[in-house]
């Protein structure tokens, strides 16, 4: 008896708790959030996130904006500020025109998201541990491919960095010089992106000079393994490692040859193309099947693991229906999460964001499965989310 009561004030405590927190958001605000925020965010339409997450932004403010965005984490979902920023940053990146205009009170919750990641890079947060001074070698070509991995993220996060900086910047200049904002407000937009922008261009610089030196290393160590050794699997790595670094080589150089990364050393390109060229001769079938096998493997990792602005990383926006090319950016986790197995008995862990894509998309919906009964039965599953 005693243990039913302990329960039943301790949900009642919970319950209290969660009442009062949708209590403090205004009604008006609390439906704007259910009705379209949410569900716009879920389904990827970034234009309905912008337009509804500004409205929300200019309506509100104070300890308001604390309350929405424990709401929204209680849904799943970042706070108001990053997908906002996410959001508007994205389409402007697509040149397109975004309304409503950002305003001070918008910029106020967005910029601080962009100046966080920005300062990351700055401080050397992100860099790659084969980056940092002293860093060892890496010694097999299975490191060699790990590492050369994490350094293709932080390329990523760079050019996505260098993009933002040059939007944000724009934005945030165009509502400074239309006036009306406070001396306080003004110095809390002070932050320089332009200064930023140019220190994550010389760390992309930096990252390239490693780069390049580590693909160098690597086709000498593949020609290595060619010669050695008889192990399938080393190589059919050796073989793709070659291929994909003599392509990566080559267009390097021709961003050189049109003024680009000038402070970067050059390889040595007839060197390399005389290691591959000769390899891939000589071991034609090799070199045709490892091209086939890591394709599949990259295109099957991109489609499991890699995430988009909307849905939590599940969705990339409803935008890329009219601009396919936009869809192929995605955001890479440096660590790859592990896919959880459905079949354990044991399993207590549970990750949604390697789980199968469908099932998360699809609870978000109402009857997104219907049973037709006749002379056969007939199941079809339908979403209005996927494109």
């Amino acid at each position: 008896m005693m243990k039913k009561c302990f329960f039943a004030v301790c949900l009642a405590i919970l319950l209290g708790t969660q009442g009062t927190l949708s209590a403090a958001i205004p009604r008006n605000v609390k439906l704007e959030l259910d009705n379209r925020l949410i569900p716009a965010y879920r389904t990827g339409h970034l234009e309905t996130v912008v337009f509804s997450g500004a409205a929300i932004a200019n309506q509100v403010g104070g300890t308001l904006y604390d309350e929405i965005d424990e709401y929204l984490a209680g849904n799943n979902i970042e706070s108001l500020g990053v997908i906002l920023a996410r959001s508007r940053f994205t389409l402007l990146t697509q040149n397109k025109a975004v309304k409503p205009e950002a305003t001070t009170k918008e910029l106020l919750l967005t910029v601080p998201h962009f100046q966080q990641e920005v300062q990351q890079v700055i401080d050397g947060e992100l860099r790659p541990e084969i980056m940092q001074e002293n860093a060892e070698a890496p010694k097999t070509l299975q490191a060699f491919n790990d590492t050369l991995w994490t350094i293709h993220i932080y390329k990523n996060d760079l050019s996505n960095l260098d993009r933002t900086a040059v939007m944000a910047a724009q934005t945030v200049q165009a509502v400074l010089l239309a006036g009306k904002v406070k001396p306080i407000d003004r110095d809390k937009l002070s932050f320089d992106f332009v200064a930023a922008r140019n220190q994550i261009v010389s760390e992309n610089e930096n990252r390239l000079n490693h780069e390049m030196a580590l693909r160098v290393a690597r086709v000498q160590l593949a020609q290595e393994v060619l010669d050695t050794s008889g192990e399938r699997d080393q190589r059919l790595l050796a073989a793709f490692s070659m291929d994909q670094d003599l392509k990566i080589i080559r267009d390097f150089l021709g961003q050189q040859r049109k003024g680009l990364f000038g402070s970067v050393p050059s390889p040595n390109l007839d060197f390399i193309e005389r290691v591959v060229i000769t390899a891939k001769q000589a071991n034609q079938e090799l070199f045709a099947t490892a091209d086939q096998l890591f394709t599949g493997i990259h295109w099957w990792i991109r489609g499991r693991y890699g995430k988009g602005v909307a849905a939590n990383g599940l969705l990339k926006g409803a935008h890329v229906k009219k601009t396919p090319a936009a869809g192929f950016a995605l955001n890479m986790p440096r660590n790859r999460p592990i896919a959880t197995n459905p079949f354990s008995k044991d399993n207590s862990e549970y990750s949604p964001y390697v789980a199968r894509r469908h099932e998360n998309i699809w609870s978000w919906e109402n009857g997104g499965f219907s049973l037709a009964i006749g002379t056969d039965i007939e199941i079809v599953a339908e979403s209005d989310y996927f494109y």
